[in-house]
């Protein structure tokens, strides 16, 4: 008895480590977030958010979702792993490469006329890079259960360059240019992949029999995950292409604006999928075959909901000493729009749950159209209404959209088995 307590306790402590790991660069990207919207303009600050965004969405776009082929074969499939990983890296290098050298040709194209900085371009060029691979990297600890590796590589990556940054700002009242933030998200990338290769360089350097092309592998790989990856493009319009059309339509103050709130509420996405998905997930992946998989999933589906009810009510209550903080009416004047994506955002992370279960049960086609009806749905409703309402329209469209992919999500994973 006093054994299993042992195990338990040191199983529980050993989580609440790894669960620090992540939190805390988590929360210090959150105050950054914040420091950034203080000393910023709103106009500067917007450029400063579709400049990571477009970051964000490039690490979608590099990878073609080749990760959910590739990981779900590993863990379902023994046979093979290494040279399924050293396809699947493959894959990713020449897709750099092909982005490298069409990035070339237009910067080499535009910057005589606009005279775009060739620092800044190349270093979030392999900012997009560095961030997608370091992403890869990780969901494959996880998927190896090298967490606490993964978690510290991690920690390491995201942790000390925001502290540097918050610490210059806070409390040595010295200001920062954009630039300089790239600079240091870009050296930490490419050190925290050095110490990858530098960790597993006898396993990296150790299977070189298994290191061939498999033509089968990565063409049936690229035609499976061309689904998810048009899947993802969807998925990922939804949470980001209304920034755009802010900009488009009602100009870069507005924008920084309503990039500062959706940036804390999207800070729902990142905690569940960094606390709830990628530690529970590969569990679900695994006992797909099993007959009482519909168990599984309605304790994960329990858990989920604790998970997003817990930072729902935390990021409710810190943006008011934010904007205390921040001093900036311009920003108070719009809180009605945090609240709204608030509530979408949980909306739309909650249909995770049945995502995931058409997801293992490989309804990749499915999946597909679901999030294509509602990428449809949300370019069409955040044009019109953001067009005739401003940001409550922005924020309006976001609501509609999550509520339409949380009533597909469901009713298409009812239609599939799940109670």
């Amino acid at each position: 008895m006093f054994k299993l307590f042992k195990l338990c306790t040191k199983r529980s402590l050993f989580k609440l480590f790894n669960l620090k790991l992540r939190v805390a660069p988590l929360s210090l990207k959150f105050l950054l977030f914040a420091i950034l919207s203080k000393v910023f303009t709103p106009e500067v600050y917007g450029t400063y958010t579709l400049v990571t965004t477009t970051i964000t969405i490039s690490i979608f776009v590099l990878g073609l979702d080749f990760y959910n082929y590739s990981i779900r074969e590993i863990l379902l499939s023994k046979e093979r792993k290494i040279n399924k990983l050293f396809n699947t890296f493959i894959l990713y290098f020449i897709t750099y490469f092909i982005v490298a050298f069409v990035l070339s040709l237009i910067l080499i194209g535009i910057e005589p006329s606009i005279g775009v900085s060739y620092n800044l371009f190349i270093i979030v060029a392999i900012i997009c890079f560095s961030e997608h691979l370091s992403q890869e990297i990780y969901r494959l600890q996880i998927a190896y259960k090298k967490i606490l590796t993964a978690n510290l590589v991690f920690f390491s990556r995201s942790f000390f360059w925001m502290f540097y940054l918050v610490t210059k700002v806070m409390f040595f009242k010295e200001d920062i240019a954009m630039e300089f933030i790239f600079l240091l998200w870009m050296i930490f990338n490419l050190l925290s992949i050095l110490s990858v290769i530098i960790i597993y360089s006898k396993s990296i350097f150790g299977s070189y029999k298994e290191y061939y092309i498999n033509k089968y592998y990565l063409l049936k790989g690229l035609r499976i995950s061309l689904l998810f990856f048009l899947g993802t493009l969807s998925l990922k319009s939804i949470e980001y292409l209304n920034r755009y059309v802010v900009d488009f339509f009602l100009g870069k103050e507005l924008t920084g604006i309503f990039s500062f709130f959706s940036n804390i509420a999207l800070i729902m996405s990142v905690y569940i999928n960094t606390i709830v998905v990628s530690f529970e997930l590969p569990s679900l992946i695994e006992k797909s075959e099993d007959e009482n998989i519909n168990n599984y999933f309605n304790r994960f589906k329990t858990s989920f909901f604790k998970q997003l009810l817990f930072i729902c009510l935390v990021l409710i209550v810190v943006i008011y000493p934010i904007l205390y903080w921040q001093n900036i009416d311009l920003y108070k004047d719009y809180i009605y729009v945090y609240f709204i994506l608030i509530v979408a955002s949980a909306i739309l992370n909650y249909s995770l749950v049945y995502h995931f279960y058409l997801y293992i049960k490989k309804k990749d086609k499915l999946i597909l159209s679901l999030t294509a009806k509602s990428g449809v749905v949300n370019l069409v409703f955040t044009l019109i209404l953001t067009y005739v309402f401003g940001l409550l329209g922005t924020s309006i469209a976001f609501l509609i959209t999550a509520i339409c992919l949380y009533y597909l999500r469901k009713t298409s994973s009812q239609k599939n088995g799940y109670d």
